[in-house]
């Protein structure tokens, strides 16, 4: 059996059952977990929307894209600031200087922003 056209069931080392919520006690009655992050439900009925760009590259491209994704309907505006690449050449990210302009964008849309923290060394910087 394939899966979309490239990889074998049978390339695979093991396969791991799927969980289901509904047979699963640990979730109770409701069967999903709620948490709540900066006024944004995760779990229960609704889904929850993150969109923005890859990057963060300039003020005006995350304004933008900020502005379009809270008049679309989304939850949360992305954007990485630290983009670690296997080349030094390559573009790494705006840094401290895109963690600010993610700022200006959540204080200007009232969106929560999120992105990812590749090093230990910047979970404070990017908390």
């Amino acid at each position: 059996m394939k899966i979309a056209g490239q990889l074998s069931l049978y390339d695979l080392p093991r396969i791991s059952p799927l969980v289901c919520r509904a047979t699963n006690p640990e979730y109770g009655e409701e069967k999903t977990r709620v948490v709540e992050v900066r006024g944004v439900r995760f779990g229960g009925e609704r889904p929850v929307v993150i969109a923005g760009p890859c990057a963060v590259e300039s003020q005006e491209q995350t304004l933008s894209v900020a502005r379009a994704v809270r008049r679309a309907g989304a939850d949360m505006l992305r954007g990485g600031a630290y983009k670690p690449r296997t080349s030094p050449y390559d573009f790494q990210g705006t840094g401290l200087e895109g963690l600010c302009i993610r700022q200006v964008a959540r204080e200007e849309t009232g969106l929560p922003v999120v992105t990812e923290a590749m090093d230990p060394r910047l979970v404070e910087q990017v908390a």
